[in-house]
């Protein structure tokens, strides 16, 4: 059973604050499966991130360190005092050979894309991007930017896409049809002009030569 309405099924009602956020229930002993009711007490988001952090200071593990950054966001604070915090290597080997070659369930990725086609960004959304951004070139000078970008270049360096990631990509971004494409090309073929053909498909010159040149769309020439 759920911790939280096993908690409600004993206690009542989860509290809530002074801002309307529902308290937390943490475990004790730090075993989320153990849901005995005495390894069970409910407090607020703050003093549920101040145990985290004197767990953390203590153990230095990466389970306190994911709790921490879970309720800092929650909490809107900073995670100052763990700056420069990273994973060991052994623990990156660890990750790495339990992800390698596993990919999402097919019905995990429709779900994501299911709620990302036509998703738009509210306006509290745009402004806490807006604040974040702000906030980032406030804090970082134009040298720890400079570090941050070459750490993630470097990062990428020698990944090279696959043919077939390439196509996969081409097709998800193509902005006409197979079917506009081969009409365009039957246009050309007839000898429309390409201000003709650009107006009704409402794409560049440039656009049109590559589909005469076979450059894009190159699924279609295979």
């Amino acid at each position: 059973m759920n911790y939280r309405k096993l908690w409600e099924q004993h206690y009542g009602p989860i509290p809530k604050d002074k801002n309307g956020r529902t308290f937390d229930i943490h475990h004790i002993d730090g075993n989320r499966t153990n849901n005995s009711l005495d390894n069970l007490i409910c407090l607020s988001i703050e003093d549920h991130y101040k145990i985290h952090m004197d767990q953390f200071e203590k153990t230095k593990s990466e389970k306190e360190f994911a709790s921490l950054v879970f309720l800092s966001k929650r909490i809107n604070r900073p995670l100052e005092n763990l700056t420069g915090w990273t994973r060991t290597h052994e623990t990156r080997e660890k990750i790495r050979k339990k992800l390698k070659d596993k990919k999402r369930p097919s019905e995990v990725i429709e779900k994501m894309r299911s709620k990302l086609i036509g998703y738009k960004w509210s306006e509290q959304d745009i402004r806490a991007r807006v604040e974040g951004l702000k906030n980032f070139y406030k804090e970082n000078n134009y040298e720890s930017r400079s570090e941050w970008r070459k750490n993630i270049s470097e990062a990428h360096k020698g990944k090279i896409l696959t043919d077939k990631t390439k196509e996969k990509l081409s097709k998800h971004n193509s902005k006409l049809s197979d079917n506009e494409v081969l009409e365009i090309v039957d246009l050309i073929i007839k000898g429309k002009t390409y201000k003709f053909i650009s107006e009704k498909y409402n794409i560049s010159p440039a656009q049109i030569t590559s589909i005469k040149q076979k450059k894009t769309y190159k699924w279609l020439w295979n």
